[in-house]
């Protein structure tokens, strides 16, 4: 179980699901508070899942989601380029994807020098 559920979690289009939310909640006047919570939590979660993993496949199954990220933005976000200035809708995915790898690898990071130096002092 341990070994497919990083696999799964790691394909989630995040970036895309951020995204999506956080439009759909604009023009509404309100900010969808469980967004970043929720986004930590993600992270989080699969940083802790993936530490059994090479960073390469890390970074191998996280390209999964910027790829189904891309292919649900470009069916179900609304091509508004006031929305996303001054840089463009892919650039703000790219963006927000290498922010939630590297929040991946910090985790990751923290877990494994836990595992190596702290749990072996005790």
């Amino acid at each position: 179980m341990k070994r497919i559920l990083f696999p799964i979690l790691a394909c989630v289009p995040m970036p895309f699901l951020y995204f999506y939310f956080e439009y759909a909640f604009a023009f509404s006047a309100t900010y969808p508070w469980f967004l970043i919570p929720l986004t930590i939590f993600y992270f989080v979660l699969t940083g802790y899942v993936s530490k059994n993993y090479s960073v390469v496949c890390v970074l191998c199954w996280n390209l999964g989601s910027l790829a189904s990220s891309f292919l649900f933005a470009h069916f179900f976000l609304v091509k508004d380029m006031e929305y996303y200035e001054p840089f463009g809708q892919p650039f703000m995915l790219i963006y927000t994807w290498i922010l939630m790898v590297v929040a991946q690898l910090f985790v990751r990071h923290v877990i494994h020098y836990y595992n190596e130096n702290i749990r072996q002092e005790k």
